[in-house]
C-alpha cells in the first residue's frame, strides 16, 4: 500500500471491498484484484492496531513507573 490513508479510510474500503467479493451476481474471475486489495488493508489494519497498542502500552508502562516513585 502507497498512499497514506487513515485506518477509518481502509476500514471503509474494506467493508466496501467485502461487500463486493460476496455478491452472488459477480463473476468470480473478476474478484482477485479486489480479494488481493482487501488483503493489503487488512495488514494496514492489523499493522496500524498493532502500532496504537505499543504505544499505549508504553504509555502504561510509564504510568506504571512513575507511580512507583510515589
Amino acid at each position: 500500500m502507497k498512499e497514506k490513508m487513515s485506518y477509518e479510510e481502509a476500514y471503509t474500503e474494506l467493508e466496501r471491498l467485502v461487500t463486493a467479493i460476496e455478491d452472488p451476481e459477480r463473476d468470480l474471475s473478476s474478484i482477485e484484484n479486489d480479494v488481493k486489495r482487501a488483503m493489503e488493508l487488512i495488514q494496514y489494519c492489523k499493522d496500524t492496531i498493532r502500532g496504537e497498542q505499543e504505544k499505549i502500552e508504553t504509555i502504561i508502562n510509564k504510568s506504571d513507573n512513575s507511580n512507583e516513585d510515589i
